[in-house]
């Protein structure tokens, strides 16, 4: 506001944009790239991939019992 109405649009103090970037950054990387925040968030991710793993290999053996089934019925035909 200030750029574009003048000094007494905005009474608020400016802070460089590099240097709020800098700020925000720093305070994210301290706050959420903790060791023991990453391994809780890896082995959450870990535990869902071992969980859908088994659930293709499920479906796998589900589809190749059909597979099975309908070969029988076509060799009785």
């Amino acid at each position: 506001m200030r750029a574009r109405q003048g000094p007494a649009a905005c009474e608020g103090m400016a802070v460089p944009t590099d240097k709020l970037d800098d700020l925000v950054t720093s305070r994210l990387e301290d706050r959420l790239l903790q060791p023991e925040r990453l391994e809780t968030i890896l082995a959450a991710v870990l535990d869902r991939r071992q969980e859908r793993s088994e659930r293709q290999c499920e479906h796998i053996a589900e589809l190749n019992r059909r597979a099975a089934e309908s070969d029988a019925r076509l060799k009785r035909l």
